[in-house]
């Protein structure tokens, strides 16, 4: 009975020191995103209920506190200064950014999908590296951190072209609610359309998605079946979207910025 009664006080002592930390705040307000998201999606019905829509804002509201934690700890605790034009194109100020517009306009269930995938695998990040080992005391080669980190590295690389691709989705339906003249749609419109813009020039998952995207339209279009007028259209809008790219919102690479200088 003492010794349990010891592990469980050294157990409670040392998740008390972890809790004490501003990485545990950030921590949950993952869990909030992901108890929000499960319980809407395992209650989800179709159509719109108070009940969903204070889960949506309850996520947001998780969103947010973790992305404003690290925005803190990066920038506004960093001795490091942060000019204003690289703090805007930061990832976290972006993805905090667009979780404001998400919790300000009405509800739009995909939007969540991002933010779902992020939190999942931070939870799954700080439960491996925090949580299990400093608190539970578990050793490196316990078979829970072996399997976590297994899961982790292994689909690391697909869930942010999950991300990718949910986002591009996204944007599809975000354009067509603007078309019909959804309430609030056209502000919306504009101002995911310039994130996806930056996530494009920013991000190579996000690039890889686009081209897929593209060779599959490209060889859905190329069918001797379809109109000659929707080809024409189709090609017009390729040519358009170019020329939208010539335009670099997040500003050079550092590749590009190598290869001028030399």
């Amino acid at each position: 009975m003492s010794a349990n009664r010891s592990a469980q006080q050294s157990t409670l002592s040392s998740f008390l020191e972890v809790a004490r930390t501003s990485q545990f705040a950030w921590f949950i307000g993952h869990v909030v995103v992901l108890f929000s998201s499960a319980l809407y999606l395992l209650t989800f019905r179709g159509g719109s209920s108070g009940f969903h829509n204070t889960l949506y804002r309850v996520m947001y509201l998780g969103v947010i506190e973790s992305f404003s934690v690290i925005i803190d700890q990066q920038h506004l605790r960093s001795t490091n200064k942060t000019s204003p034009r690289d703090l805007l194109l930061d990832d976290n100020v972006l993805y905090l950014g667009v979780a404001l517009l998400w919790i300000a306009t009405p509800r739009l269930t995909i939007t969540m999908v991002p933010y779902v995938v992020f939190s999942l695998f931070h939870f799954l990040t700080y439960l491996k590296s925090v949580l299990l080992p400093q608190v539970f005391h578990l050793s490196e080669n316990s078979k829970i951190l072996t399997l976590v980190d297994s899961f982790v590295r292994q689909n690391n690389d697909k869930s942010m072209n999950w991300s990718s691709f949910s986002e591009l989705c996204c944007l599809i339906i975000v354009l067509l609610r603007a078309l019909l003249w959804y309430p609030r749609s056209w502000i919306v419109a504009i101002i995911y359309s310039v994130f996806i813009k930056v996530r494009y020039e920013k991000s190579p998952y996000m690039k890889s998605c686009v081209k897929k995207w593209e060779v599959r339209l490209d060889g859905l279009v190329s069918h001797p079946k379809v109109f000659p007028q929707v080809k024409n259209i189709y090609m017009q809008f390729k040519s358009n979207i170019r020329q939208l790219g010539k335009y670099n919102l997040a500003g050079p690479s550092p590749a590009t910025s190598a290869a001028k200088q030399n």
